[in-house]
């Protein structure tokens, strides 16, 4: 049996990937910080769990602020606790306001960059040591693929969420060989949330979060490493290994939900990729 864990899955996105991932034989270990429910915040890291068992699946629930280093390796502790290894782990986490500079005061940023890059990146750390050990693991964070249009508008988030991605690009030159890998999946349409349902975005421009968490599903279940380092998108990905049919997605059956996304993404690559560089390190410099 495989075990996960997914990290920001008390609703919306992260309920769908650990409902798919206990249906398809996976023990979930299911984080988040809510563990109890309010009119705007319906959904905890309990009524998943609930869920999940509900359906003969195995999940358990773990409280987790990942603002707080402690919880996120206290998540991870629990997985081996309870599970004996980890073979999955999904950052799902986020903060999010779509504002330009001049409206985002500092405050805000430092909340999105607190809960978006540095949380993935404390929870990368915490499993490096493990995954790098055993021989084996993959790592999935939400985070797009770098291109110019995604920052116009809300420059502050994006800051913190192409950081995510940088991560997954120069990390996965650092795990190739190791049997361990870190992949990036971001949606290709607007997905429905509770976010979304409380905003009145029309149910003809989204898809179900099903869409996502199978694509969280099947890059989970890759035999190899292949999707090391790569930034996916969850239509393009499943579209790769088959997928044909994305009408049950709809969350408006009669009508194709518009892609948010491009159709193609620009090569980071440049000419002198894998040239070397040499600096002469000062022991006495101070930079």
């Amino acid at each position: 049996m495989l075990n996960a864990l997914v990290v920001g899955a008390s609703r919306g996105i992260g309920r769908q990937i650990a409902i798919t991932l206990a249906k398809n034989g996976y023990q979930v270990g299911v984080a988040a910080k809510t563990t109890e429910e309010s009119a705007k915040l319906p959904g905890t890291i309990h009524s998943v769990v609930n869920e999940i068992q509900a359906t003969g699946g195995h999940a358990i629930p773990i409280v987790c602020n990942v603002r707080h280093e402690q919880d996120i390796k206290e998540a991870v502790d629990t997985c081996i606790k309870q599970f004996g290894k980890l073979d999955y782990v999904i950052y799902n986490a986020g903060a999010i306001t779509w504002k330009k500079v001049m409206d985002t005061p500092l405050k805000k940023f430092d909340l999105m960059h607190q809960v978006n890059p540095r949380g993935a990146y404390c929870l990368v750390q915490e499993l490096l040591p493990l995954f790098l050990k055993q021989g084996s693991g993959k790592i999935l964070l939400v985070a797009p693929p770098i291109y110019s249009r995604f920052f116009k508008g809300k420059t502050p988030y994006s800051m913190g969420k192409v950081g995510m991605t940088v991560l997954v690009h120069g990390l996965a030159n650092e795990l190739k060989g190791t049997g361990v890998s870190i992949t990036a999946l971001w949606p290709a349409t607007v997905i429905e949330s509770q976010v979304t349902v409380m905003q009145g975005v029309p149910s003809s421009v989204m898809r179900k979060a099903d869409i996502f968490a199978d694509a969280c599903l099947h890059i989970g279940n890759e035999k190899t490493d292949r999707l090391n380092g790569q930034a996916l998108i969850d239509e393009d990905y499943l579209r790769s290994i088959g997928v044909t049919d994305f009408t049950p997605y709809r969350c408006d059956l009669a009508v194709e939900p518009p892609r948010m996304m491009p159709r193609a993404f620009p090569s980071l690559k440049v000419t002198e990729e894998n040239e070397q560089l040499h600096i002469i390190h000062d022991p006495k410099s101070k930079l």
